[in-house]
């Protein structure tokens, strides 16, 4: 019989690798052109609609898959293009795209639309605003081999759940997983299912700050196709194409998970769904694999891994802020109270002892990555742990375990944070007029923390008070009952006492009643409490400490619990996934369905409060434009690939002329000639910057050359990236040889016993 059924699973693989070979060589095949068409054939054929000319191509077929609409135009000021692909008959899930507009500057335009049925007379339309149609240079419609890229990727994800699912119940029958490991796996699957109902739709939900991280999504990608260099530091795209600085300021190495399948050919809304679901499946794991790994009990950890993931407040942060980098933060959060806990708690002379600051390490490097705010929180909160726990973080076997977490988290991640550092102190930007702000307003009000049911809100972060920012009344609820248990019958303990007190701390925090204006004048700590922009941040804190807090107060009612205390904790979780059950269907049903396939048609201006524009530039009067030279002084052959630029300069005058560039300028660009006449002086990048806080570059008297212009940064910043490197290597280095030894080791004890 275990024959029979290994030979099937066997065959099985057989027909999944055939599968995979039969679609593997259509992800090589070339773009197939459908259709082109020249802006000086189709004057005749335009048809003025209102205040603009519209043009309609042929008719083309189209089958399943990905297509590619490439735009070449000339346009001058107030001009303006919009092209779109459509096909009047289809169904709605048949045809994905959205329309996009092309202004001065814009050359180059591309974007895609999803085929998912066949389409038999789609065309491509074109509105002309204040341009004639010889504006549009060229415009070619494209099958691209990216449909069967997602093809054979959907493909592989399918085998991979099967084959899992095949050998989860092998190991069943076998009797390998226990019941207990079942009723963890299936919960566990069941509150991310949960957790991800809004986006189990064809639309999805725009939170506050959704369009901010879509932006920054977009802008890696797009670097990335112009041929940036890693890491990016400066992401192409952002404000009419002059490129903004976010990934030296805001870590964006997690966003290379939607990159890559926006690379492969799913469509931006499909992209960001499928990332928000790693986010909760991370999440959970992370945080069920950090509190067993404390509680040793595994209904304790899947209680507060369950409690975490369904928190209000990280709901609050996945779907009604959209707040990307705060919710990758919340997947590592539990490794560091994990590493904090083992610490303090595991007997020093532990053979393992040692090996607990790497969950600190890991936990600190995943929030460092994800958000520099969250990291400023969880700093905060570990000294706190070690201010009130002086005695044992002063015992010399954990003060070296720290301080080795903390210096292996530096050298890790020196490659990110140097570079931060660095231009914080190069230059003035909007951030520091934010940290001097004042924010004592912007805490919430007791209403909130007693606020029952959460919901989709206000995506006006200026009324806190209509947004479901709080813990939510079921954990509310359980504080409350941990604490009148504990008066009443005094079974509690310390770690619970502690975690509820820590809980109690992180929700005060969160609200206006902090005399948070104070703090904010103090020296040194000020402008960091300030740099938070709203105190309900720490609500973050206060998700993961009453997380830990449930599992450890279960662990003791399983201990010395009565009947009543039971039947609480059942109430509890029965209020807690129903508050999450209305959370959820509030957001998938009370919001507005946004439909967004492509990134060309949001806008080069979400940046937010500008915090990383340099202080003085005028976004909001920013253009797509070609370089500016002063008189005397000639570019040509012009060619910007995202952040790099190459052009031919000309100074014809007796003195120094100056060209602005269409880059803001940062401090870290550079120019370098390609060859000049004469050998004269080379080109230079000024102090000063242009309009609009455009790079500005000095062309020497007489200069005739080609020059390229690129984002170089500081000399630190190339070495931080090695001293990391380095380090990673030799940590990952280190642990398989240690691996390596000790089954050695094994092997021979085996041997001579």
């Amino acid at each position: 019989m275990l024959r029979n059924k290994s030979r099937r699973y066997h065959i099985l693989l057989i027909v999944e690798l055939i599968c995979v070979l039969l679609l593997l060589p259509g992800c090589f095949r070339k773009d197939q052109l459908m259709d082109s068409i020249l802006g000086e054939d189709i004057a005749a054929l335009t048809t003025w609609v209102e205040n603009y000319q519209e043009f309609s191509g042929d008719k083309i077929s189209l089958t399943p898959g990905v297509y590619r609409i490439q735009v070449q135009t000339t346009l001058q000021q107030d001009q303006s293009i919009y092209v779109e692909m459509k096909y009047d008959n289809s169904y709605f899930h048949a045809f994905h795209g959205n329309g996009v507009s092309i202004f001065p500057g814009d050359h180059y335009m591309e974007f895609n639309v999803y085929v998912l049925d066949r389409v038999p007379a789609a065309y491509v339309q074109c509105d002309f605003y204040n341009v004639g149609t010889e504006a549009l240079v060229k415009l070619d419609v494209y099958r691209t081999n990216r449909g069967n890229w997602v093809l054979l990727f959907l493909t592989l994800a399918i085998f991979s759940v099967l084959d899992f699912l095949i050998e989860f119940r092998r190991r069943i029958l076998a009797g390998k997983i226990s019941k207990e490991q079942q009723v963890v796996f299936w919960t566990l699957a069941a509150g991310v299912l949960l957790a991800y109902f809004p986006f189990l739709t064809d639309y999805f939900w725009m939170g506050a700050d959704t369009t901010f991280h879509l932006t920054r999504i977009a802008g890696l990608t797009d670097t990335l196709r112009q041929g940036g260099s890693l890491p990016v530091r400066v992401q192409s795209g952002w404000l009419y194409d002059h490129g903004y600085a976010v990934a030296l300021f805001y870590g964006d190495l997690f966003l290379f998970i939607p990159v890559f399948l926006l690379q492969i050919g799913f469509s931006f809304m499909t992209s960001y769904k499928l990332f928000i679901l790693f986010i909760l499946v991370a999440t959970v794991v992370i945080a069920y694999h950090s509190f067993y790994r404390c509680m040793k009990d595994r209904y304790a950890a899947l209680l507060g891994s369950m409690v975490y993931l369904l928190m209000p407040y990280h709901l609050f942060n996945v779907y009604n802020r959209g707040a990307v980098g705060e919710s990758l933060a919340m997947i590592f959060l539990p490794l560091v109270c994990c590493g904090i806990y083992l610490l303090y708690t595991e007997s020093v002379t532990s053979a393992s002892y040692k090996k607990n600051k790497w969950y600190i390490v890991w936990g600190i490097s995943g929030v460092i990555q994800s958000h520099v705010l969250s990291t400023e929180m969880t700093v905060v909160f570990m000294a706190l742990v070690c201010a009130v726990f002086w005695k044992k973080t002063l015992r010399k076997e954990t003060f070296l375990q720290l301080l080795e977490a903390s210096g292996i988290v530096l050298v890790v991640n020196m490659w990110f944070w140097l570079p931060l550092v660095y231009m914080m102190n190069a230059d003035v930007y909007y951030l520091q007029s934010i940290t001097r702000t004042q924010i004592q307003d912007k805490g919430i009000f007791l209403a909130a923390i007693l606020q029952m049911l959460p919901n989709k809100g206000s995506t006006h972060l200026g009324l806190q008070d209509r947004e479901p920012i709080q813990v939510g009344a079921g954990a509310l609820m359980l504080l409350l009952v941990y604490v009148f248990w504990n008066v009443r019958t005094k079974k509690g303990n310390s770690l619970c006492n502690i975690l509820v007190g820590f809980s109690f701390l992180a929700i005060f925090m969160s609200t206006r009643y902090l005399p948070w204006d104070a703090v904010g004048n103090l020296p040194g700590i000020g402008p960091i409490a300030s740099s938070l922009q709203f105190p309900w941040r720490w609500l973050v804190m206060a998700a993961v400490l009453i997380s830990l807090f449930a599992g450890f107060f279960f662990l003791r009612v399983k201990e010395c619990g009565g009947n009543r205390v039971k039947a609480a904790l059942g109430v509890f979780m029965v209020i807690f996934v129903s508050l999450a059950v209305y959370h959820v269907n509030s957001i998938a049903y009370g919001a507005g369905a946004i439909y967004l396939y492509t990134a060309e048609n949001m806008g080069t201006i979400n940046v937010g409060n500008a915090e990383y524009v340099p202080d003085g530039v005028p976004i909001y009067q920013m253009y797509y434009h070609d370089p500016v030279a002063e008189d005397g002084l000639t570019w040509s052959h012009y060619e910007k690939r995202g952040t790099n630029v190459k052009l031919t300069l000309e100074n014809s005058t007796t003195e120094t002329r100056y060209l602005e560039v269409p880059l803001i300028g940062y401090k870290g660009y550079a120019v370098a000639g390609l060859g000049s006449s004469g050998g004269q002086a080379e080109p230079y990048i000024t102090e000063e910057t242009g309009t609009h806080g455009d790079l500005r570059i000095a062309v020497p008297a007489q200069y005739h050359g080609n020059v390229v212009i690129s984002y170089e940064g500081h000399p630190l910043f190339h070495v931080a990236e090695v001293v990391s490197l380095m380090s990673l290597i030799a940590i990952i280095s280190a642990h398989f040889l240690g691996k390596r030894k000790r089954l050695r080791n094994g092997n021979e004890y085996g041997a001579n016993k």
